[in-house]
């Protein structure tokens, strides 16, 4: 059996992301194909931003390529009228409030690179091309500064990524990155896909439905967090270090995906 649906998209690669990681989620528990229609407003060489040398179609298919894989094709119907964020994407089995794994999805284990243990990779709001909401504006450019220095200072390489890096470039270093400090957006879903240990700076519990992996940090716990990273901190229960404590929740949900995954 084949079921197709419509799905309107935007821009930005979280909503490329959440909409594919809907559709293998959903071809997977159903054990159906599944024609995912991708609806855009703009034509198939649109470039979001005049400095971008890739549009958001191409960023898509690439990901998609990386994908473990279930019985799903994607078409792109462009210059469509659906808008965003409308059509059959509101449909309850992909309300991530509702279904907490039905938004998730891993890329194929063959794509996994040897991790760099000194990398670090970060991104930001400020060089987007749009004014991010406000949740994802819980840390100041000033503090993303510090967070580089603090980082630098702890013996980390880190590697800032924006809206307009490549995303074979960026896919590359969150692949084999040690772990992700960031804000709400972006390339979240690359490193939820890879269940990489991640610290989301945000004002909202939405990050917990997109990114479970993450620790979502309050501007700050962040700062703190930032500068204790490798000093144990007082969980109620345990003493750890807020990088174990990462380390260990990417491993936790990582182990209940794959579990699902294999029906037990």
């Amino acid at each position: 059996m084949t079921r197709s649906i419509d799905w309107g998209m935007s821009p930005g690669m979280g909503d490329v992301m959440h909409a594919l990681n809907c559709a293998h989620f959903w071809s997977k528990e159903n054990k159906e194909h599944l024609i995912l229609n991708l609806h855009w407003e703009h034509g198939i060489d649109y470039l979001h931003h005049c400095e971008e040398t890739e549009t958001i179609i191409e960023r898509c298919d690439y990901i998609n390529s990386l994908y473990l894989k279930s019985d799903v094709t994607i078409n792109h119907i462009t210059n469509s009228k659906l808008g965003k964020f409308t059509g059959d994407s509101r449909y309850d089995w992909m309300d991530v409030r509702r279904r907490r794994l039905c938004n998730t999805w891993v890329f194929d284990p063959r794509v996994k690179l040897p991790t760099d243990e000194n990398k670090v990779v970060m991104w930001r709001a400020t060089f987007n091309a749009n004014i991010p909401r406000y949740w994802k504006r819980a840390v100041t450019n000033e503090q993303w500064n510090l967070t580089v220095e603090a980082l630098t200072e702890l013996g980390y390489n880190v590697v800032e990524l924006c809206y307009r890096t490549p995303i074979r470039e960026a896919t590359y270093h969150i692949n084999t990155c040690n772990f992700v400090f960031c804000y709400d957006g972006m390339w979240h879903y690359i490193a939820a896909n890879f269940h990489k240990p991640m610290f989301v700076t945000t004002l909202d519990k939405i990050t917990q439905y997109h990114t479970p992996t993450a620790l979502d940090l309050q501007t700050q716990t962040f700062v703190k967090y930032l500068y204790n990273l490798h000093t144990p901190i007082d969980k109620g229960n345990e003493l750890i270090k807020p990088i174990d404590w990462a380390h260990r929740r990417a491993k936790n949900k990582k182990e209940h995906w794959w579990k699902w995954y294999n029906g037990n």
